[in-house]
């Protein structure tokens, strides 16, 4: 089987859906299973709601502009359609939202966010069949396994690949991206772009022919454009080259896409749904890397983190796995380390930094700085460094034999 993955981007209005229709139709949808992520912005604006009803204010102003959204679109695509497929869901959010007693916030977003994948893949798969490009819809948490660590779930192998194996290769199936179910069937999500994860799990266990990721560029740049004038279009990449880009903040790529693909030899392609008919790029597995070009990234919003040791503690060694314990939450970008200090670079989704500082602070001095920019070089050249480092503080700075890095404030 093929599986492809379509982002919010590709449906985000109703000539959007129009278009991805015509995609599937010219590119071939037998033996394939489509996976949809939620409609636009629909994620950001279910996180509204969510925060809203978590600080115990009317979160139903959001939710009415979300679903009225979803109708305009169901108009534009079907001029006498019957609202019921979709209109089940978000009366789903709306008796959650009222019988709800459980306070983890964790366990509210999922089951309230989690709802956009649902909601935008009944339309497509409905609109798909009406345009005769026949699939049959599936739920994806009948599929996709987890354990209940909302937000970011881990997937039970096991019993996915039980489930998933079950489908008839014969068919073609749409469905949703981002989200599982615990076994208690409680909505859990892989986390945010989590959809390309879901791909690639659906890859894995059906021992996929390919698997393409449909965005709105050619494929992949070795540097994004809205931030570096000069790019270049990369026609194949390794996997080791994707998960450096990946993991230190190129959002072209989810991480989490990649292990499966590498581990069946699986080769993903990324493609333009503006042009399916070029190749775009290519990732597979490559004897060797070619080091030609240099690929810069750029991660905004990160924290710089410093921990000093005070005086009545000689050695940081003997209390730096104490740290390290803390840090199982949270992405680590950079690393810098000497005898009486520890300096790392990090990303903190979930605000887990305090209860950190709190847990330690009495062994070592602090110094937090936020909002740094991160700057990555992947096969770093040394001419590299002055196209972005002009009228920038460097915080830090760190460099080996491939790559660079620095911390830098504006």
């Amino acid at each position: 089987m093929k599986i492809y993955k379509f982002g919010g981007s590709s449906i985000k209005n109703s000539k959007r859906v129009k278009n991805l229709s015509k995609v599937i139709k010219s590119v071939g949808y037998k033996n394939t299973v489509i996976v949809i992520s939620a409609i636009g912005k629909t994620t950001n604006k279910l996180e509204k709601v969510v925060n809203t009803y978590f600080l115990k204010k009317s979160p139903y102003i959001f939710l009415f502009e979300i679903e009225k959204n979803h109708l305009k679109m169901i108009k534009n695509l079907f001029f006498n359609k019957n609202y019921l497929n979709i209109l089940f869901y978000f009366n789903n959010i709306y008796f959650f939202l009222k019988k709800n007693n459980i306070l983890n916030y964790n366990f509210i977003y999922d089951q309230i966010v989690g709802a956009g994948e649902l909601i935008s893949t009944k339309i497509v798969s409905d609109y798909l069949n009406y345009k005769n490009i026949k699939n049959i819809w599936i739920d994806c948490r009948n599929f996709i396994k987890t354990d209940n660590c909302f937000r970011e779930a881990h997937v039970n192998w096991k019993q996915t690949k039980k489930k998933i194996k079950k489908l008839n290769k014969k068919f073609s199936y749409l469905t949703q991206g981002f989200i599982g179910a615990d076994n208690n069937y409680y909505t859990t999500t892989l986390g945010r772009e989590g959809s390309d994860y879901t791909a690639s799990i659906f890859s894995y266990c059906l021992n996929a022919k390919s698997q393409t990721t449909w965005k709105d560029v050619p494929g992949i740049l070795n540097a994004d454009p809205k931030v570096f004038k000069k790019t270049t279009f990369l026609k194949s990449l390794s996997f080791e080259e994707a998960f450096e880009l990946s993991y230190y903040g190129a959002s072209i790529i989810h991480l989490n896409t990649l292990h499966p693909l590498k581990k069946k030899k699986i080769p993903l392609y990324v493609r333009s749904f503006f042009f399916p008919k070029k190749k775009g790029t290519l990732i597979k597995k490559k004897k060797q890397i070619n080091f030609k070009n240099s690929f810069f990234i750029l991660k905004k919003k990160t924290i710089l983190l410093s921990f000093f040791i005070k005086k009545n503690f000689l050695y940081l060694e003997k209390n730096i796995s104490e740290i390290f314990n803390f840090f199982s939450k949270i992405k680590i970008l950079l690393i810098q380390y000497s005898s009486i200090s520890l300096t790392v670079c990090l990303e903190d989704k979930f605000n887990n930094i305090m209860n950190i500082i709190l847990n330690i602070k009495n062994k070592f001095i602090i110094k937090k700085i936020n909002n740094v920019e991160l700057y990555t070089i992947i096969h770093y050249k040394k001419y590299n460094e002055k196209n972005f480092v002009k009228n920038k503080k460097i915080l830090l700075r760190q460099i080996n034999f491939d790559t660079a890095q620095w911390v830098l404030k504006k």
